[in-house]
């Protein structure tokens, strides 16, 4: 008897648990973020992948150099397993530095993946 009241605290609790979850959004995007050199020799080019079965939305991509000057570039739609490239054409001549910071957020995540050059 101790043990079925016992299972069903802890299945009580699971289900309220994930329903915190849930109304509270997702953490971070499932998104990985690798560079390369640039080909044109301006800076460093980030590779988004979406590694999830999902669409992702308003991915957000702010990059923050040593010096401070943040700059965004936002991809509208990532399909699922796809992958997009943000660099300085993307960013209308702005050579990602080596050193900066990276965030990438999308609509739908309360978290964040950081990643620096």
């Amino acid at each position: 008897m101790r043990l079925e009241r016992a299972r069903r605290r802890a299945l009580a609790l699971l289900v309220v648990a994930g329903s915190m979850l849930f109304a509270c959004g997702r953490w971070a995007p499932p998104v990985a973020v690798g560079q390369r050199d640039s080909l044109a020799g301006q800076g460093v080019v980030l590779t988004l992948t979406n590694t999830s079965d999902r669409y992702l939305h308003e991915v957000t991509v702010t990059i923050t150099p040593p010096d401070g000057d943040e700059r965004s570039a936002v991809i509208e739609t990532l399909g699922p397993h796809a992958s997009e490239s943000v660099g300085w054409l993307r960013l209308e001549g702005w050579p990602i530095p080596a050193g900066a910071e990276v965030e990438v957020r999308a609509l739908d995540y309360r978290g964040a993946v950081r990643h620096q050059t």
